[in-house]
């Protein structure tokens, strides 16, 4: 007799029907990474994303299960995100592009306690000044990790800056229990966003979170480059048609003023700059002779009628 095959239960079933329905109907399809998130942060940030993306943490079999069934039907290139299916792991839901997707999750981000052993996401420092601990065992404990403290009137007081920590570094369990006592929440509580897939795409994690800073600037430099050749080498854009219609419309005039050639375009300005030589040459003959300009001329230059012989 063949063994009968073990029936899958109906609620493995349900999971991956459910899947296999949110991966059909939504463009953005993303795995998370939920390892050392507990289950009262992961809930308030479920919250935060509720009316702009849907998660499903489901066994990392299920899941692939799902990828498998709708790479075949939806694009095979979606089968790729089970490679990411790793640890703890949740899958999101959305129809924001993944720049925006993996912004929002870093803005989503909680502060939490420090725990012994966990990395410092940045620098702590513990300023120099009175606090409002109590004279008492307290001392005792600051100076343990490194902090320079001692009673002075009546009051705990931190006698210079400490760099308790700096990014990267293991906390201690004495660092641990000292933090919090000066309100210190050293830890980034969040989803991580290990891969997306979009439109025939996968983005990891890593090529997602940019400086959208860095990369604003860098593309208004490259704008403003891509500008100045099109222009200089006269290639014509949308943008830089009318700079260079402009641009030959002056040339032209330029040549046709230097040429004297008497277009209706540059006849007023010939006009002027005749205008202004004849009184040029008016006012140097007057140097010499007076009597040898007639009265208009003399009147245009502001001078006075010469004196009788």
């Amino acid at each position: 007799m063949r063994p009968r095959k073990a029936e899958i239960p109906s609620w493995k079933q349900e999971v991956v029907a459910e899947l296999i329905k949110l991966m059909e109907s939504y463009p953005v399809i993303g795995i998370l990474d939920i390892s050392d998130l507990p289950a009262s942060q992961f809930q308030q940030m479920r919250q935060k994303l509720r009316g702009q993306a849907e998660i499903v943490v489901a066994k990392n079999t299920l899941v692939s299960i799902a990828i498998r069934e709708v790479s075949r039907k939806k694009d095979p290139k979606l089968a790729e995100l089970a490679s990411f299916l790793r640890g703890q792991t949740g899958v999101i839901f959305t129809r924001m592009n993944p720049f925006k997707l993996s912004r929002l999750l870093r803005e989503s981000k909680i502060s939490a306690p420090a725990k012994p052993g966990a990395k410092a996401m940045k620098d702590v420092v513990i300023p120099a000044g009175e606090t409002d601990f109590a004279p008492g065992p307290v001392v005792g404990e600051l100076q343990r990790v490194g902090i320079k403290a001692r009673i002075q009137a009546g009051k705990v007081v931190i006698l210079e800056d400490c760099h308790l920590l700096k990014a990267g570094d293991i906390i201690s369990k004495e660092i641990a229990d000292v933090l919090p006592k000066f309100g210190i929440l050293p830890l980034e509580l969040g989803l991580k966003l290990r891969a997306a897939y979009e439109d025939g795409m996968i983005f990891t994690g890593g090529v997602l979170e940019i400086d959208e800073k860095k990369t604003l600037e860098e593309l208004r430099l490259a704008s403003l480059s891509a500008f100045n050749l099109a222009l200089n080498v006269n290639y014509p854009t949308p943008l830089t048609i009318g700079l260079m219609i402009i641009k030959a419309h002056a040339a032209a005039q330029n040549l046709a003023l230097n040429a004297c050639l008497p277009v209706a375009q540059v006849l007023p300005m010939l006009l002027a700059r005749a205008n202004a030589e004849m009184l040029g040459l008016a006012r140097a003959v007057a140097g010499r002779d007076p009597q040898a300009l007639d009265e208009e001329l003399r009147s245009m230059l502001g001078l006075s009628a010469p004196a009788a012989a």
